[in-house]
């Protein structure tokens, strides 16, 4: 019985000791734009492991060792196919990207951050095609300012919009061209039928400089109606209309102050 009991030891040890014997280990160096170079020329390093056929690739800044700013897979150690959970993370530590690969094709969610963990993107692909879109952006208090959604495959998108307080003050959705903006205000709702999804950015005649002298001239002239609390930035949101008139006028922010009214 003892003998027999030596034996099972022995293989297993055996086994454990054969499977880190396999076990490889490879350093890669990259540059600035992570392509292969020599270490004296290199900005980062990467330390490759190979584990059930796939080799994990952490890469780190020479400067900055402690913290991977990515890990990736790959089918070997050539590293010309992307298999497996592809992640990459800022200085900070925050992760700034995940998404995942099935032969090289990008497959499934593609999810993205801003250095302060808030999320930015979230897209799917199927096969290496996008199918949706979803884009978040926030107040500099974090607080979530608008997010978008686009169908691709059904050929539609969704917008809301809020104000800091976190409360929706507008809505679009969208079908093909043709769609409506839902706007909430003072407990009133009111709906604008829109023609097409294209965006062309609004300029002010004369250019920035005469857009900055026009508000310049503006406030100047109202300088002595202000009070302290006054002060501030105030976001407001308008739509400008193809004729170039402004409409649905509406401070986000310092809500009641001058600056707003």
């Amino acid at each position: 019985m003892k003998s027999k009991t030596f034996v099972t030891c022995v293989i297993f040890f055996f086994l454990i000791s054969t499977a880190f014997s396999q076990r490889k280990e490879y350093l890669y160096y990259f540059n600035a734009d992570l392509e292969s170079c020599p270490q004296s020329k290199s900005l980062f390093t990467g330390h490759g492991t190979i584990k059930n056929n796939l080799l994990t690739l952490k890469v780190y800044s020479n400067k900055f060792p402690e913290i991977p700013l990515l890990i990736a897979n790959f089918t070997d150690s050539t590293l010309s196919e992307n298999q497996g959970l592809f992640q990459t993370f800022y200085l900070n530590g925050i992760k700034e990207s995940e998404r995942n690969y099935e032969n090289n094709v990008l497959n499934g969610p593609w999810t993205k951050w801003d250095s302060t963990g808030h999320l930015t993107d979230s897209l799917i692909y199927a096969n290496g095609k996008m199918t949706d879109s979803s884009k978040f952006y926030y107040y500099k208090n974090g607080t979530l300012n608008s997010f978008n959604i686009t169908d691709f495959k059904n050929d539609k998108f969704k917008e809301t919009d809020y104000n800091d307080s976190g409360k929706i003050t507008s809505e679009v959705f969208f079908t093909g061209q043709k769609g409506i903006r839902k706007n909430y205000s003072n407990q009133t709702t009111t709906i604008d039928s829109l023609f097409t999804r294209e965006e062309k950015e609004a300029s002010f005649k004369g250019g920035l400089s005469a857009w900055s002298h026009y508000i310049s001239g503006r406030l100047s002239s109202h300088i002595d109606q202000f009070r302290e609390s006054d002060y501030g930035t105030c976001v407001v949101r308008f739509i400008i209309n193809t004729d170039g008139k402004v409409s649905d006028a509406e401070a986000t922010t310092m809500k009641g102050s001058r600056l707003a009214t």
